[in-house]
């Protein structure tokens, strides 16, 4: 059996210097730990301390809330820099729009006009337009460009790229039919009317193959007369209820959090522009979590 040589890695960790941009997943402990301390253990408790200061709009969180949502932090931040590639892509860059954009984000969030969410898209003020058809033109440049960007290495990376967009919208779709089943009872309703017309030709069999029997000459002076109503609704089918087993309502919550934590993903290139869009992008994200937490996309 070979021995390893002194300097021959055996747990086989990304090396930074050989990762490639096109590599899908790498993890390097030492960079692993820059990522946390640089976007979640340090900002963090800085991002509180300067809220509470500043009066900055809150969740009021417990101390198990913080727990909670830093042991979030570690999970969700483990599966960005792992499948993020940001073994390759963590960069200083990254680290100086970070701090900037983290803070940036937090004075436009406590502009009167932006005290808003989504759902109440209907009732916002012309501010607060301004200030999210201007965020949607930047990201549609920083797309393009790291779409370009994605092109002009070896393929087929940029189909992977490009594809990987289908597993949030995936998510996202899932949501919306969970909130049918649950709200509407969906795929219930569904099976139910198949349940009701099987009872109803099966009833209509039945009642085909009594009028055939039926027909044997009976003497008149024997027989009984019936009910009319009784008869008819002993003829009727026992048709199947429909049973809903939800008692609460689902209702749809797309927090920002959740928006910027996906493009996280593909601000994946060592290109200074796209360590500059993983700067704003965590930024984003993490003053999501900072301040309210990891909310849920579906509430009830």
């Amino acid at each position: 059996m070979p021995v390893p040589g002194a300097y021959e890695p055996v747990l086989e960790f990304s090396d930074p210097d050989s990762v490639r941009e096109t590599a899908l997943f790498s993890f390097n402990p030492l960079v692993y730990l820059y990522f946390m301390l640089s976007f979640l253990l340090v900002p963090y408790p800085i991002y509180q301390i300067v809220a509470k200061r500043y009066n900055w709009e809150t969740n009021n969180k417990t101390m198990a809330r913080h727990y909670s949502d830093l042991l979030l932090g570690l999970s969700y931040g483990t599966i960005l820099f792992v499948f993020g590639n940001y073994t390759r892509a963590f960069s200083w860059i990254t680290v100086v729009a970070f701090y900037p954009s983290l803070f940036g984000y937090a004075l436009i969030a406590e502009l009167p006009f932006t005290k808003t969410s989504l759902p109440n898209i209907k009732n916002w003020p012309f501010g607060m337009w301004a200030v999210f058809l201007t965020a949607v033109a930047i990201i549609l440049a920083f797309a393009a460009f790291h779409i370009y960007w994605a092109a002009t290495l070896a393929l087929p990376f940029v189909i992977y790229y490009v594809c990987s967009l289908l597993v949030p919208m995936f998510l996202f779709a899932a949501s919306i039919a969970l909130i049918k089943e649950n709200n509407n009872n969906w795929i219930r309703t569904r099976i139910h009317g198949y349940r009701v017309r099987w009872a109803t030709r099966s009833a209509s069999k039945t009642k085909n193959d009594e009028e055939q029997q039926d027909e044997v000459v009976v003497n008149p002076e024997s027989s009984t007369s019936a009910d009319p109503v009784t008869q008819q609704q002993q003829q009727q089918p026992k048709l199947p209820e429909l049973y809903n087993p939800y008692t609460r309502t689902l209702s749809l919550h797309l927090h920002h959090w959740q928006i910027f934590y996906v493009l996280a993903f593909f601000t994946r290139f060592t290109h200074p522009v796209s360590q500059v869009g993983a700067g704003i992008v965590l930024a984003c994200y993490m003053e999501g979590i900072c301040a309210y937490g990891y909310d849920q996309l579906l509430n009830d």
